[in-house]
C-alpha cells in the first residue's frame, strides 16, 4: 500500500494531529493513539473505510480547539459529559471538517457521532444502534481506551479491561467490544500503550494507508484554507486572521513585482504562518498584560514549530521558512534565528508587514484596535528596524489608495 496520490494531504492531516496533540512543549498523543487504534480496528471491521476512519480519528476533537485547556483534561473530570463545551465539540468539529472538499461529507458524520452511545444515551443527538456511523463507533471505543489509559495507575490491559467491558452493549455493541478485547490482548497493546512506541508506529502508518481517490492540487489548497480557519479558531479574536494576512500579503507581493508562482507560495505560507501557535496555551495568548519570561519563550517557539511541521509535508517544505520567519526583524533583533535585512527572504518580510498590520487593526486582548492610518504610522516607525522599508513604503501606497 502507499499514500500517493494523496500523500501531501495525508501528511498535512498528520501534522495537524501533531499540533492538536501538543500542549506547550508536551505531546499528549491523544489524537494519535485514537487514530492508530481505530485504524487497526477498521482493517478488520471496516476495511473499505480504513483511511477515512484514520483521518476522522485524527480530527475527532478538532471542535475542542478553542477550549482553555486541551480537551483530554476536561474529558477525564467527573461528570465531564455535563460540560456544555464538551457536549458541543463533536458538532463544532463536524462543521469544520465538513468544509473539506471530497472527504468532508465522509468524515463529518464520524466526527459528529464519536460520542453517540449504542444504547442511545450519548450526544449530541442521542442516536442508537444502527443509526450511528460504524466508523464513529470505532473512534468512540478508541477514545474511551485512551482516556482510561491516561488515568490508569497501572498501564496494563488487565487493569483497564473490566471498566471497558462494563460498557459493552451500552456505549458500543458487544461484537465491537469482542474485537477490541482480542486486539488489546495481542502484541498490538505494546505498540499503542506507551508514548514512545506511538511515535514510531504513527510514522509507519501514515506512510502505508491506502490512497483516497479524488485528490488534486485544488483539494490540497482547499484543505490548507480550512486549516487556516482551524488555526484561527484557537482564539475567538483571531477569526479570519490568516485569510486576511494572506490577502494583504498578496497585494503587497503583486505591487512589489513578485511572479505569480512566488505569490502562490506566499499565499499558502500566509495561511499557515501560525500553524505552530495552535500548541500555545490559550491562557498565554489571551493574556491582557505583559508576558513573563517563560510565557514569552513559549510564544517565541511557535515559528520554529511551524517550520518543523510544514517540513513534514510533501510539497510544502520550501514554504516552511517563508511561513516561520515572519517574526524576524530587519535589524536582526527578531526570532527565531535573529536574521537581518536581506538574510530574511522577501516573502517573509512581506508576511511580517501583513501580519503586523492585521494584528494592529483587529481586536486583541493586549492592545487597542487601531485604524488603518494609525497602523500605517506604526509600520513607518518600524521601517528599517522591525520592517523592510521598501515593503512598508508599498504598504503606505496601498493603504492611502485603499488598494
Amino acid at each position: 500500500m502507499s499514500c500517493p496520490p494523496d500523500k501531501p494531504f495525508c501528511e498535512l492531516i498528520a501534522a495537524l494531529g501533531t499540533v492538536l496533540d501538543m500542549e506547550d512543549e508536551t505531546k499528549l498523543y491523544h489524537a494519535w493513539r485514537v487514530a492508530l487504534v481505530a485504524q487497526k480496528l477498521a482493517q478488520d471491521l471496516l476495511p473499505q473505510e480504513e483511511a477515512l476512519v484514520f483521518y476522522a480519528a485524527l480530527l475527532h476533537d478538532v471542535g475542542g480547539i478553542g477550549l482553555p485547556d486541551h480537551i483530554v483534561h476536561k474529558a477525564v473530570q467527573p461528570r465531564a459529559e455535563d460540560d456544555p463545551e464538551i457536549r458541543q465539540h463533536p458538532q463544532r468539529g463536524a462543521e469544520m471538517v465538513r468544509l473539506l472538499p471530497v472527504l468532508g461529507p465522509l468524515l463529518a458524520p464520524m466526527v459528529e457521532q464519536h460520542h453517540e452511545h449504542w444504547d442511545g444515551s450519548g450526544y449530541p443527538r442521542g442516536l442508537k444502534n444502527g443509526e450511528i456511523h460504524p466508523g464513529a463507533l470505532l473512534i468512540s471505543i478508541s477514545d474511551i481506551f485512551d482516556l482510561r489509559l491516561r488515568v490508569a495507575k497501572v498501564k496494563a490491559w488487565e487493569k483497564i479491561r473490566p471498566a471497558m467491558a462494563a460498557l459493552s452493549g451500552k456505549v458500543y455493541p458487544p461484537e465491537l467490544w469482542e474485537a477490541f478485547d482480542r486486539l488489546m490482548g495481542s502484541a498490538f497493546w505494546e505498540e499503542v500503550a506507551t508514548d514512545s512506541n506511538i511515535e514510531a508506529h504513527m510514522e509507519a502508518i501514515h506512510q502505508a494507508l491506502p490512497p483516497v481517490e479524488g485528490m488534486s492540487g485544488d483539494f490540497l489548497k482547499a484543505t490548507i484554507s480550512l486549516f487556516a480557519n482551524i488555526i484561527d479558531a484557537k482564539h475567538a479574536y483571531t477569526g479570519g486572521h490568516s485569510h486576511r494576512v494572506a490577502a494583504y500579503a498578496l497585494k503587497l507581493a503583486k505591487a512589489l513585482g513578485l511572479k505569480e508562482e512566488e505569490r502562490e507560495k506566499l499565499e499558502i505560507a500566509s495561511l499557515l504562518h501560525d500553524f505552530g501557535k495552535v500548541a500555545v496555551p490559550r491562557s498565554v495568548l489571551d493574556k491582557p498584560g505583559p508576558l513573563d519570561p517563560h510565557e514569552l519563550e513559549v510564544v517565541r517557539r511557535h515559528p520554529t514549530r511551524t517550520i518543523a511541521l510544514l517540513k513534514q509535508v510533501s510539497g510544502l517544505r520550501e514554504l516552511a521558512e517563508i511561513a516561520g520567519l515572519h517574526h524576524e526583524r530587519y535589524d536582526g533583533k527578531g526570532y527565531p534565528y535573529g536574521l537581518k535585512g536581506e538574510e530574511i527572504p522577501l516573502p517573509s518580510r512581506i508576511l511580517a508587514v501583513a501580519d503586523a498590520f492585521d494584528a494592529m487593526t483587529s481586536r486583541r486582548p493586549y492592545q487597542p484596535i487601531r485604524t488603518p492610518q494609525e497602523a500605517l504610522e506604526r509600520l513607518r516607525q518600524g521601517a528599517g528596524t522591525q520592517f523592510d522599508p521598501q515593503v512598508v513604503e508599498v504598504a503606505q501606497v496601498l493603504v492611502e489608495n485603499k488598494g
